[in-house]
């Protein structure tokens, strides 16, 4: 099918750009400039394509903020906590990330294991149970006849509280334009419709005619802190600074462990759909 060539096509151009509870508390985020650490940006889903973890190493404060060393010979390995069985991620050089060649099972437990320069970088977490994406629409800014914002359209679970990343992707991205470029929003469902059965994206805004892809994923708590600080700093700091440009930050607290590594680890089914915007 054309729709699965074109998603296909471009899965890996995603990028998470580093990706509050109802009593947020102020963050002051504090760049450090200390020494080397390597980032960690791991999603596994449901889909074992969409599967994969990139590590990289930090910069300084005041190195240039593209063109971060990428970290080819580590071990890196998920064990199925509920079953035993252990997974080996095999890195690919043309994409310059390591992947696994096996779907995750919501309510297993999972821990990321990686054995690098001399370290050792750990995170355990369960998936989430999948929640199913039914529609994406564009609606109208007001005043406006060709900018649009998104209105997600799925069944949130009434009773637990629940958290959800999006990662926003260009069908046909390009690098020389700065609004075709991959984004992300994260979503507390204290935001949620109920009687619409919808949520609000109105933090992006989309041109007419453009066509996107959208991934859903159902996250954990401590991601959904982690990255929501994480898109504060980076509409708020000055020339896109925040850690996937280049800069640790002494905190939010991260959901990796280890003596000189932050980033991120999540475990959710992951569901999809395209949308052109005016549709």
């Amino acid at each position: 099918m054309k729709f699965f060539k074109v998603f296909y096509k471009y899965r890996w151009t995603v990028i998470i750009p580093v990706f509050f509870v109802s009593c947020e508390k102020e963050i002051k985020l504090e760049p450090e400039n200390s020494e080397e650490k390597i980032f960690v940006e791991a999603i596994f889903t449901d889909l074992s394509p969409l599967s994969y973890v990139r590590l990289t190493k930090t910069k300084g404060l005041y190195e240039g903020v593209t063109n971060h060393p990428v970290v080819t010979d580590a071990l890196v390995q998920i064990e199925d906590l509920t079953t035993g069985t252990i997974f080996d991620l095999n890195y690919n050089i043309n994409d310059k990330k390591y992947y696994i060649n096996a779907p995750g099972i919501s309510g297993h437990r999972y821990r990321l294991k990686i054995d690098v320069e001399e370290q050792q970088i750990t995170s355990t977490k369960t998936m989430s149970t999948a929640v199913n994406l039914n529609s994406v629409t564009s609606v109208p800014v007001s005043g406006t006849n060709d900018r649009y914002f998104l209105k997600m359209n799925f069944i949130d679970p009434p009773e637990t509280q629940d958290f959800y990343l999006f990662l926003i992707m260009p069908v046909i991205p390009n690098p020389d334009d700065p609004d075709l470029q991959p984004r992300f929003t994260v979503r507390s469902d204290m935001l949620f419709d109920r009687i619409h059965n919808s949520m609000i994206l109105d933090d992006e805004i989309f041109r007419v005619d453009e066509d996107w892809m959208i991934l859903f994923y159902h996250i954990d708590i401590e991601n959904y802190n982690y990255l929501h600080t994480i898109l504060r700093a980076m509409k708020s700091l000055k020339n896109g600074a925040h850690p996937f440009y280049g800069l640790a930050l002494g905190n939010p607290e991260d959901t990796v462990d280890g003596d000189k590594t932050f980033g991120f680890f999540i475990t959710s089914p992951v569901r999809w759909t395209p949308i052109h915007i005016g549709n």
